[in-house]
């Protein structure tokens, strides 16, 4: 008989993450040159800006999961329980998981339901094996910050030094849409960090998604999306592309160093970056960054991709002559005591 298979990222294994080497904290980054954000919303003020939040975050989005280690920036392998027999036997090792995101904002609760479906081998798509998961999130708590353009953080209130391997790893959930090429796209991260190291810790996962239809908890992947994305095999971000003079939308610049100023820099596929740095004074700043024009372009139009590559490889002096001209970045920042100082979003353009 005639049968399909489920076949989710491939990625060939290689090294897609670069690690960056730790430097010396020439002192406090500049947090006042980003766009501030407010902690909090309260039920009966900004009702419009919650509403356009609640209408720009709502929907079904479709993506795929990766995962890269929190030290080295390397893709990390699904599990061998995760890989069907039959995928063993015709030498496919699927790197990335296809998913579904959920979302829907109904009062003061965020709700994120996160649908993983398995690589399946199934006849004529009439089976599909998923993994399901509900995040619910009060817009109201101290450490949720929401922007009307359906971007948000969420926070913890406080974090502590880990003495133990009992203590709890703390983490930061992400959504960044593109305000500014393609609102049709949007990246979610869940960071994990060490908050008396200054750097990641363990698994970092991150989604490149673009929105299919408006909500439906789920439902329309019984299934499956037939979505087919490889994110995970693009090109790793480099230095060049991230260093520099950036202005932010409020004409306030500031310069990325990975070399003097950063404590940690992972180096993504995608266009995605994450920076940690931890001050001499103990203050922690954690970032996700996103290169925006890559991406979007890239889902578009592979062959503009593929053009960019061959031009950088013509001229090295140029890494980032086409697509590194415009960022959007998530930025968190602690006190030396772990209390939450707040989550920041800024659109920067290179200078």
């Amino acid at each position: 008989g005639w049968f399909s298979f489920r076949m989710i990222g491939f990625v060939d294994s290689i090294l897609v993450g670069v690690f960056r080497p730790l430097g010396a904290n020439g002192g406090k980054r500049r947090w006042e040159n980003r766009r501030c954000a407010r902690m909090a919303v309260a039920p009966s003020t900004d009702a419009e800006f919650v509403e356009a939040f609640g209408k720009m975050v709502r929907g079904e989005w479709i993506g795929h999961e990766v995962s890269f280690d929190g030290t080295t920036g390397e893709l990390e392998p699904l599990a061998d329980g995760y890989i069907p027999e039959e995928f063993l036997n015709w030498g496919v090792m699927p790197t990335a998981f296809e998913s579904n995101h959920s979302h829907i904002l109904r009062g003061d609760t965020l709700y994120r339901k996160h649908t993983r479906i398995i690589p399946t081998v199934d006849h004529f798509s009439d089976h599909t094996d998923v993994e399901e998961d509900t995040f619910i999130h009060d817009i109201n708590s101290a450490g949720f910050t929401l922007f009307d353009c359906g971007s948000y953080a969420f926070a913890p209130e406080k974090v502590i030094e880990r003495k133990s391997l009992l203590d709890k790893v703390p983490r930061i959930e992400v959504c960044l849409r593109d305000s500014v090429s393609d609102p049709g796209f949007r990246v979610v991260g869940v960071m994990r960090f060490d908050f008396s190291t200054g750097k990641f810790f363990k698994s970092q996962q991150l989604f490149h998604e673009r929105y299919e239809t408006d909500w439906s908890n789920g439902q329309f992947i019984e299934v499956g999306t037939g979505y087919r994305s490889e994110w995970g095999k693009t090109e790793t971000t480099k230095e060049a592309h991230v260093s520099g003079l950036w202005r932010g939308e409020n004409g306030s610049e500031r310069e990325t160093n990975l070399d003097a100023d950063i404590t940690q820099a992972l180096l993504l596929p995608g266009g995605l970056f994450l920076l940690s740095d931890k001050t001499a004074d103990g203050e922690m700043e954690l970032e996700l960054g996103w290169l925006i024009d890559e991406t979007t372009r890239y889902a578009k139009h592979p062959s503009f991709f593929r053009t960019v590559v061959l031009v950088q490889e013509a001229f090295p002096p140029y890494p980032a002559l086409f697509y590194d001209s415009c960022r959007i970045t998530m930025a968190t920042k602690y006190s030396a005591e772990g209390d939450l100082l707040g989550s920041t979003r800024n659109v920067e353009r290179r200078v």
